[in-house]
């Protein structure tokens, strides 16, 4: 029996670039608000939004190393609960994409963000191939009385 192999010097790791403040070039420090879980919220559309949010999510936690952001397939336990997440949230980022406005626990994330009083964040995903449309045609599909 042999086993036959190479050894490689160790990769240097390349360095993960951080968002940091122009006035001392540290981290921000994070805070949280008071009886508040997570930094954002990511609401979406899983059929068109999902692929979009995760990366969404990978790459602010690499930029802002601590942020705690909700996103439904790492976080949501109970779909009834919606309403509390949002509660538990600091801020709000809404994924624009086809079919967003007519799913109905986007639409109860964007009412319960409002009555809220969230901040709000609006992405639009613009390429047609993943899901997006332009502003005028997703803005038709919003109801009424979110206009």
């Amino acid at each position: 029996f042999f086993l036959t192999g190479a050894v490689a010097p160790p990769r240097r790791v390349a360095k993960v670039p951080t968002i940091r403040l122009a006035s001392t070039k540290q981290p921000p420090e994070l805070s949280i608000g008071t009886d508040l879980t997570w930094h954002l919220f990511l609401s979406h559309i899983w059929s068109t939004g999902q692929d979009a949010v995760g990366n969404i999510k990978s790459e602010l936690q690499l930029l802002v190393p601590g942020l705690k952001i909700f996103l439904d397939v790492d976080d949501l336990k109970d779909i009834g609960s919606l309403e509390e997440y949002i509660q538990h949230s600091q801020v709000i980022l809404f994924f624009l994409s086809c079919g967003y406005f007519r799913s109905k626990n986007c639409l109860r994330e964007i009412r319960s963000s409002l009555e809220q009083s969230k901040p709000i964040v609006l992405v639009q995903e613009a390429d047609p191939d993943k899901g997006g449309g332009t502003l005028q045609a997703l803005r038709g599909e919003c109801p009424d009385d979110l206009q």
